[in-house]
């Protein structure tokens, strides 16, 4: 609060108090004071009004500034009416209890909303527990239907059928079709873990479970949950991550796991996906880089914004935007730096880096 405003704010009192001394000055002339005596009288009197008025600015101000730094340094500014500082003038009190009555509904509403939000996320992820269930069955019958006993029973089966013909189903047609259906459930999987994961960002401390993590075993473990995927579009995977970390390991996976479908949705013509990781004076870098389409040096400042797609989700396949948009809210969460490069043509490389100033750690296994 500056000088000035402060004056302007007392421009009546002021007035009221030159006028109170002219008045006072013309008395005690007609009493038969002399000037001397008054000119002392009113010196007095401006002496006075100017200490009041200086220790009250320095009052005011350091109360203006402690509330400043109470609202810059709260979270929820709604509770500001909690956490004003006290003052013994009545209208700082009067303000603060029409702040605590004005902020009281709308911190009710904040905990309907609250409420509210909770539930969903619970039903969210009820439905997806619920959902993933036959999703993990139908996984599991499409292994077994391609293993070479059950194809044979199956062969047995038609032959003993009564028509003498050919089977329905040859086994070379049907483990095809039981791959086709595996690969549509596994991306009916992933999808459904989006759903899972975003439903659990915004409260995503209470699930952490820190641990010593190997970032070899994390990357060949998403590796193996796309296998079906990376080999029908004929990508080869190297993996190199000597280094293990403290993070959780869940969370690391699904992070993997969207770039890693990124790598195959928008790979070339002779996909390569490489992971690895290196020592740096900061931590650990982990790299996923691939020789695909790349990324339009315009949109590369984007790719992290909800739901923004770019031209290769438009031109290459469907995207919702979400799947890098969940990894840097993942990742920020728990710590971790991630960043792209790209080269529009040449490929894509993101980088995550573990700090080991945080709770990570670059130990070898």
């Amino acid at each position: 609060m500056s000088v000035r405003a402060f004056l302007k704010d007392r421009f009546l009192l002021l007035v009221l108090h030159l006028v109170c001394m002219g008045m006072l000055s013309v008395f005690l002339r007609l009493t038969g004071y002399n000037g001397t005596n008054v000119a002392i009288i009113l010196l007095f009197w401006v002496v006075i009004l100017t200490a009041w008025l200086a220790v009250t600015y320095l009052g005011r101000r350091k109360y203006f500034e402690e509330t400043g730094r109470i609202l810059e340094n709260v979270d929820r500014r709604y509770l500001l009416g909690e956490l004003l500082p006290a003052s013994f003038r009545l209208e700082d009190r009067l303000y603060r209890d029409m702040i605590r009555r004005s902020n009281k509904s709308v911190i009710e509403r904040i905990r309907q909303i609250e409420t509210s939000g909770q539930e969903y996320r619970e039903y969210i992820e009820n439905w997806v527990h619920e959902v993933k269930a036959p999703i993990t069955g139908i996984s599991l019958l499409c292994e077994n239907g391609r293993q070479p006993e059950h194809a044979s029973a199956a062969a047995q089966m038609a032959a003993s059928a009564a028509d003498p013909g050919p089977a329905p189903y040859p086994d070379a047609r049907m483990r095809e079709t039981l791959r086709a259906v595996s690969m549509e459930n596994q991306r009916i999987e992933n999808y459904v873990d989006m759903a899972l994961y975003y439903a659990r960002s915004e409260n995503v401390y209470k699930d952490f479970i820190i641990r010593r993590t190997s970032l070899q075993e994390i990357a060949e473990e998403v590796l193996e949950k796309n296998r079906l995927l990376l080999i029908k579009n004929g990508v080869r995977a190297e993996v190199d991550c000597p280094d293990a970390v403290y993070t959780d390991g869940k969370w690391i996976a699904f992070i993997l796991n969207q770039l890693f479908l990124n790598c195959v949705k928008y790979r070339g013509a002779q996909p390569v996906l490489c992971v690895r990781t290196k020592r740096e004076k900061d931590g650990v870098c982990l790299t996923v880089e691939d020789n695909g389409v790349g990324i339009r040096g315009e949109e590369l400042s984007r790719i992290f914004e909800k739901g923004f797609t770019g031209s290769n989700g438009r031109d290459h396949e469907r995207a919702t935007g979400m799947g890098l948009y969940l990894c840097r809210k993942l990742c920020g969460r728990l710590g971790i730096g991630l960043r792209a490069e790209s080269e529009y043509g040449t490929g894509t490389r993101m980088l995550l880096l573990f700090p080991v100033g945080n709770y990570t750690g670059g130990e070898q296994d």
